[in-house]
């Protein structure tokens, strides 16, 4: 089975698939310790994972993003007037890797969407 196999799936569903996934490479691997924590996981998602739940998890993590994106845009400008070229070419990575993370979130969030 490969992480492929969970793609067309969504919400608590995927989880529960790339958990799966995962735990079954760690039984494979011996690792007793991480084979116990992702049954436990497992257990949860099986348990408590709604797709609302899950949409609220990501409408936070978009929040949050977006707070970290205004951040960095401050700080560009920041380093900018101050003439830091490194420093404004390492907010701009930073702006550029969070900017990706959000669409990311928004593309989940949206494949949750009824």
């Amino acid at each position: 089975m490969a992480k492929d196999d969970c793609a067309d799936l969504t919400g608590c569903a995927k989880k529960a698939c790339e958990v799966n996934l995962e735990l079954f490479a760690s039984k494979r691997q011996g690792n007793s310790h991480k084979v116990a924590g992702l049954n436990k996981a497992l257990n949860n998602i099986n348990a408590y994972c709604t797709n609302d739940g899950l949409k609220a998890e990501l409408q936070q993590k978009i929040d949050d993003t977006n707070s970290e994106i205004e951040e960095y845009k401050i700080d560009l400008k920041k380093a900018k007037r101050q003439g830091k070229h490194d420093k404004v070419e390492k907010y701009q990575q930073k702006l550029n890797d969070e900017t990706k993370q959000l669409k990311q979130l928004i593309d989940e969030l949206n494949s949750l969407v009824d």
